[in-house]
């Protein structure tokens, strides 16, 4: 059985294009630009990992246009469409210091003084930077900055999030 947790989500398949079995491809990283060095992604379909070599990409305005081998038009890639796609962990991009991919921030526990106050339920970007919603233990939703500033500790191993928000906050 495949652990899901050995792959990373870094585009969504929105539709087809044109007639020779494209892909349009938005893409769910920071760098469009890494779709280039792959060589083979994973489809997720229904529910199964599906291994896909990369013949082509291009880009077109803010999506990926991907074109598998063993596809030779429209037809044989329909089935695609609304397909999450995924590349092994171990192909990932090196993270700096305080980077974290996405998917290992959900589900995180937020502690505050020694206390569990919630979990992460999603990461919203607000455009100036990315905030954690959280759902907290009596059932509100809280939209936290993820910030540094606002951060103690992120132990993505354990699945703790431990926040130094300032008194107040989720009052």
């Amino acid at each position: 059985m495949i652990n899901s947790m050995n792959y990373l989500k870094i585009g969504f398949i929105k539709n087809t294009h044109g007639i020779k079995g494209e892909l349009k491809v938005l893409p769910l990283t920071d760098n469009p630009k890494r779709f280039k060095k792959l060589k083979e992604v994973f489809v997720l379909v229904k529910g199964l990992y599906q291994k896909e070599e990369i013949e082509k990409v291009r880009f077109s305005n803010e999506f990926v246009l991907l074109k598998f081998k063993n596809y030779k038009d429209i037809n044989g890639v329909s089935f695609l469409k609304n397909c999450y796609i995924y590349i092994d962990r171990k192909d990932a991009v090196s993270l700096k210091e305080w980077e974290f991919f996405t998917q290992d921030l959900i589900g995180c526990a937020i502690f505050y003084k020694g206390s569990n106050i919630g979990i992460v339920s999603d990461i919203l970007n607000s455009g100036a930077n990315d905030n954690l919603l959280i759902k907290t233990n009596d059932n509100r939703e809280v939209i936290y900055p993820f910030l540094r500033y606002f951060l103690e500790k992120v132990d993505i191993d354990n699945k703790i999030i431990t926040i130094n928000q300032y008194e107040g906050f989720f009052d």
